[in-house]
């Protein structure tokens, strides 16, 4: 890493990690750090070093409960009670008077799109779409079956999350072949502005292109989910070009995050081959199982709010602009909250991992992933008796997903 790419910084690090600590050593090199910390919390905070106007916070993975109470913060809210929030330029016009404010704005905006775009995805809609992702599953299931020997990432993690993107959400298949690498894109552009960050623009504009072209309503695939955001927006005063736009939240989020969460499924249970026998034996544990894969993996490992009003929390003091570095990972390691945390534990009560989020800016399509996860999982405990690493994983580089970018995979059929 070259120097000039850390400028000085007021940078509070409080054990990012329960493994990585060395990092909150005063005496600590932190470039050097930066770049030999597990993917995740680097690119998280080297995209803090990046800007030498904010100071990035990381709260002790101790404190559980001050993640979920910064993640809980409503950034609608137009009380004083109000102490983080997501947008930049919000945090800056506070304080604020009148009625209809910045952060109102803000909020109102977010909570329309979302209204929209979430309805094809909540548990009720998605109910017609379970026996369809169940075939799918048994598809991939077959097909690695067969092989014996496989990409987790390529042959197993992706296809479901595509073939559900395309088919049942009812995006034109014509960009399935780029919808991986505009859904990366996407997220290398969440935080921070590195190299990777530039060279995922040309992505962005080309799914802009493709949502301007074929985010139509006459192009959408008859009794695809993807056609209710056309008959959602009109009444809530969206126009249809930003109801096309709208439909990238159906592509990042709905593929990314699930391949990522999908891959490291197959990594724990060659890992930890026990596991994978008490779900073969109780096939009640499948969905316990999903949230524990959820909960270690943590796909979107943090993100940040900006501070919205003074505040001292977990004795760090916090000035409104800031930035907080919020880590989600972090918290759903937390030993008071998770005993024994780095432990793969199928039968953990796993309800309060942060996987998914909190708060205001939860996960959208959480529904739609624990169908699909539980499906595979399903699949292959009917098929497989033992999962094996076959090789040298590789680690995809991303500045916001923590994924594999290659996972070479051998099963024992039962």
């Amino acid at each position: 890493m070259e120097e000039h790419d850390i400028p000085p910084i007021d940078l509070v690090v409080v054990n990012l990690y329960p493994f990585e600590a060395t990092v909150a050593n005063p005496d600590c090199d932190l470039p050097t750090a930066i770049e030999n910390i597990d993917i995740g919390g680097p690119t998280m905070l080297r995209a803090a070093a990046k800007n030498n106007k904010f100071v990035a916070v990381v709260v002790n993975p101790a404190d559980y409960g001050g993640i979920v109470e910064l993640l809980q913060s409503n950034d609608g809210c137009l009380d004083q009670a109000t102490r983080f929030v997501a947008s930049l330029n919000v945090a800056q016009r506070l304080p604020y008077g009148g009625e209809f404010t910045a952060r109102a704005i803000h909020t109102l905006i977010r909570d329309v799109k979302r209204s929209i775009t979430a309805t094809a995805i909540m548990p009720d809609a998605l109910t017609s779409l379970a026996p369809a992702i169940e075939r799918a599953a048994d598809d991939v299931a077959d097909a690695v079956c067969a092989a014996g020997r496989f990409d987790a990432v390529a042959e197993f993690a992706s296809i479901l999350p595509l073939s559900i993107v395309v088919d049942l959400v009812g995006l034109p298949a014509h960009g399935k072949a780029r919808m991986l690498e505009w859904a990366a894109a996407t997220f290398n552009l969440f935080e921070g502005f590195n190299e990777r960050s530039r060279e995922s623009f040309q992505g962005l504009r080309e799914l802009r292109d493709f949502l301007n072209e074929f985010g139509k309503p006459e192009k959408m695939q008859h009794g695809g989910l993807a056609r209710r955001i056309f008959d959602e927006a009109p009444g809530k005063g969206v126009p249809p070009e930003e109801a096309a736009q709208m439909l990238r939240d159906y592509i990042a989020p709905s593929l990314d995050t699930t391949i990522s969460t999908a891959a490291y499924l197959a990594w724990h249970f060659a890992d930890s081959p026990d596991q994978w026998q008490l779900v073969r034996e109780d096939k009640s544990l499948i969905g316990n199982a999903v949230e524990e894969v959820v909960r270690l993996t943590t796909p979107i490992r943090a993100f940040s709010r900006y501070v919205a009003e003074d505040v001292e929390m977990h004795g760090v003091s916090m000035k409104q602009g800031q930035r907080v570095l919020v880590v989600y990972a972090s918290a759903n390691r937390d030993e008071t909250v998770f005993p024994d945390a780095d432990r793969f534990d199928v039968t953990r009560k796993t309800h309060r991992h942060l996987g998914f989020g909190q708060g205001p800016h939860m996960c959208m399509g959480m529904h739609l992933a624990r169908l699909e996860l539980n499906a595979l999982i399903r699949a292959m405990a009917e098929r497989v008796a033992s999962w094996h690493l076959d090789g040298v994983p590789q680690t995809a580089m991303n500045n916001t997903i923590r994924a594999f970018s290659y996972l070479p995979m051998r099963v024992e059929r039962a």
